[in-house]
């Protein structure tokens, strides 16, 4: 291990002593001082410290925490005069709480919970809220009846109350901070609104002898219905600080009940959580319904976006020409597609000007002042996305100002809200830029700029076809050449490898196809796909269905949802009306692989460990384009360190004369012979000249993915989110 690397492990292991240590003293000390800690606590907040640590770091780094626990709980402990055998018992029975609450959740949820998932939220409550207190409290619960000479039993009900609200009310917010602190960002007055009427409402409640649930019921709905589960469960938090603060000054809702004080505690405890609970069960009640209607919408939009692309991509496959380009694009994005304004500029054959093809949508006088070119030097959304190559995304007027104020007056005087400008790129050079704008307030989201982006490639691709239409060779190399690299791009976490092999050896053209795009969150896109055909046609369906799967992956669709929205593609846009394809998706925080086939061959996946070679099974469904509204089922598979996918097309396995069988059984002792560390890129060659050397029948397309080490650490950036 390297000198850096070791320094990286000591500073993060001493700064998560410290995230751990210094909350644990102060809710120890405010436990002492304030929540009753001289019978056990009332109400223990580091308790949901601790757990929800352990839930955010690997467990190789649980004894750093462990540390901090013993450290802070001694200190306490002693300055408040517990002596040294009852601190050591603490110590131990709150080092023992969150190692027994933490491993049964995640091996529960197969991972951190997700709390806003029923299911999970269910599992932290058994696992880190009733089980982890319940066997720290048998402990601890001891060592109070001993040094306080009360009841064990009572003892230990009121140790597992309080600490098992703590975990509720401490932990539940750190697990849900990275995923819903943004809701309470966007409602920061709200949030505070909510967070002070529950204190003082619970005052109120207190101090007058009134039922709580007459007052606090209320707030927790409006916490849970507004600001969702993260609302709902600071909100409990502010409840049970006041609630315990209340009882500790001898106000109590509950002491009528023929119980000891720690029983009446034990009581209050369990009535906060049950409140807090039904609260959060709502939240995710409503969350789920606001997410059923948002999914709807959203599934209308991008169907009716699908058929804005298809649409799009019959008419441009048959304009030749930069007006019939112009007319298409105008025609679908401004009526079909929700834009007012279009515009799509050309640079130049000396590079210097941008020329506008087609403009629509825009005020008489904009188009005026804009003329018929605009010099790439000059500051312009469009001129900044042809000279970085970059899109050019703007949400406000205000932030066009600030960015071009020579040219905000057009915005301002057409009514414009938002501008995105795309380039139109041709083998990693921008050839010309894609404008759309909007009068009313956009989201621009991910699905909205993926749209954008097959709209801007597929004009692109319009656009050097009517170029290059003197010369079919020529302008199908081109289009092959922008949308089909002869290397992935490098993406972090995998190796990959590629070897294309066109059956026409000639024009080097055909219709196979590969992707490999790295995608938020950890993921990874892969595809191979195999349209029917050679020459041009081919190519303009590869491009446009590898175009369209690029846009489908961005928007978060697993691989069977994708293969089913582009199987309508398939069926409008394609010259072949026919194509197979396989996708997988790889998600490295869980290192499993899902994939889905379209009457591709089956992946093949080589284990590390073994050097076994299978053929991943639960993958079904029919080819891209002739059957209407199909459906297609998903495999799941883990994957390890060092595992290598094989993704190929029907060329590196059919021969005249034999079967496919005896073709994949070539494959697989190929693949199984490789010995796990050699360069893919050349392996793929290898494999590809092996089976299917020249000359050939059909184009052969191989892809060999490797996946690296570390695809699910990432606990670190989990627990600095924190």
């Amino acid at each position: 291990m390297s000198v850096s690397r070791t320094r990286d492990r000591v500073g993060f292991a001493a700064g998560l002593f410290g995230w751990v240590a210094l909350p644990y003293l102060a809710g120890s000390v405010l436990s002492w001082q304030t929540f009753g800690a001289g019978i056990g606590p009332a109400f223990f907040p580091p308790a949901g410290v601790t757990v929800a640590a352990m839930l955010l770091t690997r467990r190789t780094m649980w004894p750093v925490i462990v540390a901090a626990i013993v450290v802070a709980e001694l200190a306490v402990d002693l300055r408040y005069g517990a002596g040294w055998q009852s601190a050591v018992g603490f110590a131990v029975a709150n080092s023992v709480e969150p190692l027994v609450g933490a491993s049964l959740v995640l091996v529960w949820c197969k991972g951190p919970p997700d709390l806003r998932k029923r299911e999970d939220l269910a599992r932290f409550v058994a696992g880190a809220m009733v089980l982890g207190p319940l066997a720290g409290g048998m402990i601890g619960g001891l060592i109070t009846s001993l040094r306080n000479q009360v009841d064990w039993s009572m003892a230990v009900m009121h140790w597992w109350a309080g600490d098992g609200v703590g975990v509720l009310m401490i932990g539940a917010p750190i697990l849900l901070w990275p995923v819903q602190s943004h809701i309470l960002r966007s409602r920061m007055l709200e949030t505070m609104l909510v967070l002070t009427s529950m204190a003082a409402l619970t005052v109120v409640s207190f101090r007058l002898a009134l039922p709580p649930a007459l007052f606090l019921l209320p707030v927790m709905a409006w916490a849970a219905l507004r600001l969702d589960m993260i609302g709902a469960a600071l909100c409990g938090g502010a409840l049970a600080f006041t609630a315990n603060g209340m009882a500790n000054a001898g106000y109590t809702t509950f002491e009528n009940l023929d119980l000891h004080r720690p029983g009446q505690l034990a009581i209050a405890q369990a009535f906060i959580a049950v409140v807090v609970l039904v609260a959060m069960l709502t939240a995710q009640e409503a969350g789920g319904r606001v997410t059923a209607v948002r999914q709807h919408q959203a599934e209308q939009r991008e169907r009716a976006r699908l058929e804005t692309l298809a649409n799009l991509g019959r008419l441009l496959s048959g304009a030749f020409t930069q007006k019939q380009i112009g007319d298409a694009v105008i025609g679908q994005v401004i009526n079909d597609a929700g834009a007012q304004a279009v515009a799509v500029g050309l640079v130049s054959d000396e590079g210097a000007i941008l020329e506008w093809v087609a403009m629509g949508g825009y005020p008489e006088f904009v188009v005026n002042e804009l003329h018929e070119s605009v010099a790439v030097s000059e500051s312009t959304a469009a001129t900044d996305a042809v000279r970085t190559g970059q899109p050019v995304v703007i949400r406000t007027v205000a932030e066009y100002r600030r960015r071009y104020p020579d040219n905000a007056k057009w915005m301002v005087a057409s009514g414009g809200a938002a501008v995105v400008s795309w380039p139109l790129t041709v083998g990693g050079k921008a050839i010309g830029a894609l404008v759309l704008a909007w009068a009313d307030t956009q989201p621009l989201d991910t699905a909205q700029l993926a749209y954008t982006s097959a709209v801007a490639t597929m004009i692109g691709q319009a656009l050097v076809r009517a170029r290059m239409y003197a010369d079919e060779h020529a302008r199908a190399a081109v289009l092959q050449a922008a949308v089909l690299p002869t290397s992935p791009i490098p993406i972090d976490g995998v190796d990959v490898g590629v070897s294309y092999e066109p059956a026409d050896l000639v024009q080097g053209l055909g219709g196979d196809w590969y992707d490999a795009l790295e995608l938020s969150h950890g993921r990874t896109y892969l595809a191979v796909g195999d349209v029917v055909g050679h020459g041009l046609p081919a190519v303009e369906d590869m491009a446009q269905l590898r175009s369209a799967g690029r846009a489908l992956a961005l928007q978060g669709l697993a691989p069977a949802q994708l293969l089913s929205a582009l199987n309508a593609f398939t069926r409008h846009a394609s010259n072949g009306k026919f194509a197979t394809m396989a996708v997988a998706l790889l998600d490295s925080s869980s290192a499993t692989l899902c994939y889905a086939s379209a009457g591709h061959p089956p992946l093949l996946l080589r284990r590390a460990s073994t050097g076994r070679v299978i053929r991943l099974p639960g993958a079904h469904g029919p080819v891209l384009g002739p059957v209407e509204r199909a459906t297609y089922s998903e495999g799941n598979v883990e994957v390890g360190e060092g595992d290598i996918l094989v993704m190929y097309t029907d060329g590196l396995i059919e021969r005249r004369g034999q079967d496919i069988e005896s073709g994949m059984v070539r494959v697989e002792h190929i693949v199984g012979d490789w010995r796990g560390d050699e360069s893919l890129p050349s392996a793929c060659r290898e494999l590809t000249q092996t089976l299917a050397p020249p000359p050939r029948n059909d184009d052969v397309c191989a892809i060999a993915i490797r996946f690296g080490a570390g695809m699910s650490s990432n606990d670190f950036q989990e627990f600095t989110d924190y």
